[in-house]
């Protein structure tokens, strides 16, 4: 029988670490600066153990390492910092995320809008809010890798509102040969795992499908939305922001 474990944005760590951290200048004082709508650079929720934040019981949730829901304040960011041996993949909530990587890469991208990178054998890279009157929001998630080594890799996918409406949009999925469903997603990783994003109207339902042996990782970004209490006989739960 399945089984539903809600975990409620309350239960989550907030970290906000001072500016110095990533290269940042010291926060303005409030009401200071447009835009802002948070007192520190950054607040980050942690949904796994991170950073500052150790829980040895809370280390992940199947190949999923981490999972971060990020709220950059205007012209902000992260400095240059590295990673390996890690799958990492960001989905753009609000606002407008600008990568530059050690591969050559920069690019900008908006609400909607997906990127990974596959930091394999080293990579080096920074992201940063570059509005000077908008906040961004993010989420990050770090996947383990199939296997450590692999060459560096970096892309992503954007999409316009009519292709979550209603609908799971599959956004990430393995490379072919890698898992279910490997090779048809715009973004693929060195696991076997997916990523598919919603947004739904008041009232629409959306079935969620697992095969045998498969788990899932259910995160309400807006709004809210309810779910379980089916055939299926898993306990009916409430989601709310940040769930």
């Amino acid at each position: 029988m399945p089984s539903t474990t809600k975990v409620p944005s309350d239960k989550l760590f907030v970290s906000e670490p001072p500016p110095s951290w990533f290269g940042n200048p010291e926060n303005p004082a409030a009401g200071a600066a447009p835009g802002w709508t948070n007192g520190n650079w950054l607040k980050s929720r942690f949904h796994f153990s991170f950073a500052e934040y150790s829980n040895g019981a809370n280390d992940g949730f199947g190949c999923m390492r981490v999972m971060n829901d990020d709220l950059v304040q205007p012209a902000r960011g992260f400095g240059t910092h590295g990673h390996a041996n890690m799958e990492i993949v960001t989905y753009i909530v609000e606002g407008a995320l600008t990568h530059q990587d050690s591969m050559g890469t920069s690019e900008t991208l908006g609400r909607g809008a997906i990127q990974f990178m596959t930091a394999g054998n080293g990579v080096r890279h920074s992201e940063h809010n570059r509005d000077k009157a908008n906040p961004l929001r993010f989420i990050q998630i770090w996947l383990t890798p199939n296997r450590s080594g692999l060459t560096p890799n970096y892309g992503s996918h954007s999409t316009e509102a009519a292709d979550r409406a209603n609908r799971w949009f599959h956004m990430v999925s393995p490379v072919a040969g890698a898992g279910a469903g490997g090779g048809i997603a715009p973004v693929q990783i060195n696991q076997d795992a997916s990523i598919r994003v919603a947004e739904m109207a008041p009232g629409f339902t959306l079935p969620i499908t697992l095969g045998p042996g498969r788990q899932a990782y259910l995160l309400c970004m807006e709004g809210g939305a309810s779910g379980g209490g089916g055939a299926g006989g898993d306990a009916a739960f409430l989601l709310g922001r940040h769930d």
